[in-house]
């Protein structure tokens, strides 16, 4: 990991941003209840157990940010703001072992900081290093409401998606020879022939039925665009933090395809930039 880190670190990202619920996202699914209740991807069950160590109700969350992003607040109120703005990954750019800290907080972001998932051990690692004051947190799931309360057979649904395209989807997995090679395994993802399996089976493939493709599939296969159109905003927004810089977006593969469908064209000041131009 250290050398695929670096490689990213050394080009310089004047923003990074992360596939992780935006702190106002996460208070919205958590006040819908039903199967919003207990969202559990995004980072949201750590925004929600860091607020409850807090106390923090979902009120406190806009004027938390500000607090967050105020040069006047100390060391502590700042980690402690990150925490309350369900954003505690930014509470890490910060130097929080040297705040005062309840031990129970403390724990809970070294815990926080000892996770292996992309967008702690590469995200937040770099701009961490790089001094940046925050990540962006740009994930969205847009559409999910057609989804709640869950309809009769979504498991079934999924099950037996999954074992159709189970050929398809071995394609899409890297060999086990790249397993030490971080960055081989993104350039991996990143070839054209495994951007296009992957597009297939997040979107083509649920309409081989033609008119008979169920509802189900439908509404899936509309989420799951609606998803990457949403989080593409949310990170065409962010990059006017930095006009003309270059922006860092640490991702799952499976978004690469349709965000380059939105990103890729039109965007006048935008060029998305190939893995490879970052190799020596």
């Amino acid at each position: 990991m250290a050398r695929a880190r670096e490689r990213l670190a050394a080009w310089r990202p004047n923003l990074v941003a992360i596939e992780a619920l935006p702190g106002n996202l996460v208070v919205e699914y958590e006040q819908r209840g039903g199967t919003f209740a207990d969202f559990q991807v995004g980072g949201a069950i750590d925004a929600r157990c860091g607020a409850a160590l807090l106390s923090s109700p979902p009120s406190d969350l806009w004027v938390a940010q500000q607090e967050a992003c105020s040069p006047d607040s100390s060391l502590t109120d700042q980690v402690l703001a990150w925490i309350r703005a369900r954003e505690p990954i930014n509470a890490l750019l910060l130097p929080y072992q040297v705040a005062n800290l309840d031990e129970p907080v403390r724990e809970f972001l070294d815990d926080l900081a000892g996770r292996r998932r992309e967008t702690i051990s590469i995200g937040a690692h770099i701009a961490r290093k790089l001094g940046h004051s925050y990540v962006a947190h740009v994930d969205d799931h847009a559409g999910v409401e057609y989804i709640d309360p869950l309809p009769e057979g979504f498991e079934a649904e999924l099950l037996g998606y999954k074992e159709e395209i189970s050929g398809l989807l071995a394609e899409a997995v890297a060999p086990p020879h790249l397993v030490e090679d971080l960055w081989a395994q993104w350039r991996f993802y990143a070839s054209d022939d495994v951007r296009a399996t992957t597009e297939r089976l997040e979107s083509s493939e649920r309409l081989v039925g033609g008119e008979g493709t169920p509802r189900l599939r439908r509404v899936m296969l509309a989420n799951w665009r609606a998803r990457n159109l949403a989080i593409a905003a949310r990170l065409r927004s962010a990059t006017g933090a930095v006009p003309s810089g270059r922006v860092l977006f640490v991702v799952g593969s499976s978004h690469e395809a349709p965000l380059r469908t939105a990103l890729g064209t039109d965007q006048y000041d935008l060029r998305l930039v190939e893995l490879k131009e970052l190799e020596p």
